[in-house]
């Protein structure tokens, strides 16, 4: 096959629409200044340390960047876009379904939660939250992941936090995540979060058997002048809203009858002092 400056002469690659999404403009953005080069994708690849299947799915879109690549390819080509954009891309391909949460919450006047394995998102430390996610299919993607985690706990330091009502398990309690000093600081912001006059925590203790928020974790969101909505974790990022009355009911009754099995405010605290103590 012939080729020119390092471009393939043959079949030309599918065109990427740069208007489509933001992982498509920045694609599209590598192939123009690439091509703009006479470069092929394996002598880009040479420049930035990549592979050329690496790149060319950079190029259409399907693949998501990281701050390494995104400096390497603006020392090749000239530009500091990649290194300004890499994170939009990368925000944008958060679920649909998390970034309306993270909407949602900005506006509600209650938020209840349950929460049977982790400790509830908007209470987790930057640490916890990184370990968690370093533990799943994003972890490549983790600094932008916590990054937004962190953003949505901004609700709770706002001048009008919402009201937030929290059950979670003490199994999530024991669960050592991210190691020991990790777990510590994690139960001392617990410890921190419970002396707020807008926050509530209990604690479902073991030996209450079975009760129905062992199923999964929700949150339930009020809002002023509006209907409520809710939120179903999903392993994944495979989460999604709810709005049917049914469902809404159903998830009702589940927190209300997980909160009446939990422990007092005051005996929750005391758990949590005594596990932290214990590590």
């Amino acid at each position: 096959m012939a080729k020119t400056k390092g471009v393939n002469v043959g079949r030309p690659p599918n065109p990427i629409d740069p208007n489509s999404s933001l992982a498509a403009r920045f694609g599209w953005k590598i192939r123009t200044l690439r091509e703009q080069r006479g470069w092929s994708l394996e002598e880009l690849g040479n420049k930035v340390a990549c592979s050329a299947s690496y790149l060319s799915r950079l190029e259409r879109g399907v693949k998501s960047p990281d701050e390494a690549v995104a400096r390497q390819l603006d020392a090749a080509l000239g530009t500091t876009y990649f290194s300004e954009h890499w994170q939009l891309v990368l925000r944008e391909r958060l679920s649909q379904p998390g970034r309306a949460q993270t909407e949602h919450e900005f506006e509600a006047a209650v938020i209840r939660a349950c929460m049977p394995n982790l400790i509830f998102g908007l209470l987790q430390t930057e640490e916890y939250a990184r370990a968690i996610v370093m533990s799943g299919p994003f972890r490549n993607n983790v600094d932008v992941m916590v990054a937004e985690r962190m953003r949505r706990q901004e609700v709770l330091t706002r001048e009008h936090p919402p009201r937030l009502v929290v059950v979670l398990d003490e199994v999530a309690l024991r669960r050592v995540v991210g190691g020991v000093d990790v777990h510590r600081a994690q139960l001392e912001r617990l410890e921190a979060e419970m002396n707020k006059p807008h926050v509530t925590l209990q604690v479902v203790p073991a030996d209450a058997g079975e009760y129905p928020g062992l199923v999964g974790g929700f949150e339930i969101l009020s809002f002023t002048g509006k209907a409520p909505l809710a939120y179903v974790e999903g392993p994944g990022g495979t989460g999604h809203m709810v709005d049917s009355p049914s469902h809404l009911a159903a998830l009702d009754e589940t927190f209300d009858l997980s909160r009446a099995v939990a422990l007092p405010t005051k005996a929750t605290a005391q758990m949590i002092r005594q596990i932290r103590e214990e590590l």
